[in-house]
């Protein structure tokens, strides 16, 4: 059984099938160990690691191991509670009208900023590809590229947002870079940065992985945990992104300190200087938590993605060491406890995408509804407002999300699903 655990009563014999910090941010070669010795107890707790989570059918178990079910309903518990007591803030987006209401500007700007993420993937494999053989990088294309995406977000964020979801195992390295930087404009956006620094935000975050095209193949490509010496090689590639950045005519200075910045933690334990709290800066504070909000989203060798609302209650769990929490409050708030895109499942049974977020309740999104309660395939998708009351009074509302989905668990193409000509309107 997995339980979670206080590192406090952490014991020798336990097995540690979950250290519950970012990737590569524990002390040891594998993800999941026996603890052996006392020194390895002490090793933990000098990364500032505050709970993890064993195997009991591994290790020594303990009376004061909370079972898994358990421990993640008292996450998802406290993530909505303070998210939303957090207050959404101004919403910088044009109203589009009644919560249950199709949204116009989200179907109009959707077929835009397809193009525009199409033609910015296409930019940032060009440009990491130019410095990975030696070229000069072409400041001015970036800058070109991050202004259409500064513009589709301010027209409608969670059209180019929505993209984000659509994982490529084999361009990994080109896609993480430009989904960071969507979602660092959509964060950036929703924190009421003005649009010439949010442009400066953006083109740091497109070409913030810059430096790891100075680090050889073998190091970057490895399917597994990093050796001690391999990984302070890879820790350089924060310094050489910011020194391209910097020598690179038409990019900012400060949008150099994302690539610097973007491996640093709140609680001081990240690279490549080892800064803390506030001293990380603006930049490096925001790109910090998207960077690996992506990351573990993503689909790698070494570990398969999580759905997008796990992903979001793992970076809360670690706002209380690695983040900013107030950022990370914000960034919940910016995609919505469940992102535009997710496939989630109603406690009625029928099954649907979210397509569109309530800013004043967000955990009941409008759900652009495939399947009916038994399971058929509806013959054209439905939108139904999940904060609609229960027109029989048995319950508070009509439907609540029960859980998500793993798209390939659902049976349809969300993406397609979201595409304006696919739906229907509720009664």
């Amino acid at each position: 059984m997995i339980k979670k655990i206080r590192v406090e009563d952490l014991e020798i014999g336990m097995f540690v099938e979950d250290f519950n910090v970012p990737w590569m941010d524990h002390p040891f070669m594998t993800s999941k160990k026996k603890i052996r010795s006392a020194r390895e107890i002490d090793q933990v707790r000098a990364h500032d690691i505050r709970e993890v989570y064993i195997n009991t059918d591994r290790g020594k178990d303990s009376a004061r191991a909370v079972p898994l079910d358990e421990a993640r309903a008292a996450v998802a518990e406290a993530f909505q509670r303070e998210v939303v007591a957090a207050g959404t803030g101004p919403d910088p987006a044009p109203d589009p009208g009644p919560a249950g209401a199709v949204d116009p500007a989200f179907e109009a700007e959707l077929v835009k900023a397809r193009a525009v993420y199409d033609e910015a993937k296409g930019m940032v494999k060009g440009l990491l590809e130019d410095v990975r053989l030696g070229r000069s990088l072409d400041g001015e294309r970036a800058v070109k590229t991050v202004d259409n995406m500064v513009d589709s977000i301010v027209r409608n964020q969670d059209a180019l947002t929505s993209l984000t979801r659509l994982k490529s195992f084999d361009d990994y390295t080109f896609q993480h870079s430009l989904n960071v930087s969507v979602l660092t404009l959509a964060l950036g956006r929703h924190l009421g940065i003005l649009k010439d620094e949010l442009r400066r935000l953006g083109i740091g975050a497109i070409l913030h992985d810059l430096g790891k095209m100075r680090v050889p193949e073998e190091i970057l490509n490895k399917p597994g945990r990093l050796t001690d010496e391999e990984f302070a090689v890879m820790k350089t590639h924060p310094l050489h992104g910011a020194k391209l950045l910097m020598d690179t005519d038409a990019v900012p200075d400060d949008s150099a300190t994302v690539a610097l910045n973007h491996h640093e933690r709140f609680n001081g334990r990240g690279y490549p200087r080892g800064l803390e709290g506030m001293s990380i800066g603006k930049f490096g504070l925001i790109s910090a938590i998207v960077d690996v909000y992506d990351a573990i989203t993503s689909d790698r060798v070494y570990h398969r993605g999580m759905e997008s609302h796990q992903a979001l209650q793992k970076i809360y769990e670690w706002s209380k060491t690695d983040f900013y929490p107030v950022y990370v409050h914000k960034f919940v708030q910016c995609l919505g406890i469940y992102p535009v895109g997710s496939v989630v499942e109603l406690d009625t049974g029928e099954v649907g995408v979210v397509c569109r977020q309530n800013r004043a309740d967000l955990i009941r999104p409008v759900v652009r509804l495939v399947r009916d309660a038994d399971g058929s395939l509806l013959g054209r998708p439905l939108d139904v407002d999940v904060s609609e009351p229960d027109p029989r009074g048995d319950k508070p509302f009509a439907r609540t999300v029960q859980r998500t989905l793993d798209p390939g668990e659902a049976g349809f193409d969300a993406e397609a699903v979201l595409a304006p000509a696919s739906r229907g309107k509720a009664a």
